[in-house]
């Protein structure tokens, strides 16, 4: 067999194989809980905690940075007088 053959038939024979085995297709950890089991909403909701937890991270990071911006001008200037009004 030529390389370029092998390289077709290596993921069709993997496709195959796990075609005919049906325990392989069902080996997720949803897929072997029984219909209206507790276990599949707890590892929905830990899925939705592990995907909202970076975004949270970065919140609180540029919220902190922000804070600190914040009491970084305000005590650059802390009596300067207000520009005056022009009329």
């Amino acid at each position: 067999m030529t390389n370029m053959k092998m390289r077709f038939m290596v993921p069709v024979l993997a496709a195959g194989l796990a075609a005919a085995m049906p325990r392989l297709a069902n080996a997720c950890a949803m897929c072997g809980l029984s219909p209206g089991d507790h276990a599949g909403h707890a590892y929905n909701t830990s899925v939705l905690f592990m995907l909202a937890a970076p975004y949270v991270t970065i919140a609180v990071m540029g919220g902190v940075l922000f804070a600190a911006w914040r009491r970084a001008k305000r005590d650059e200037h802390p009596h300067a007088a207000s520009p005056p009004l022009r009329r």
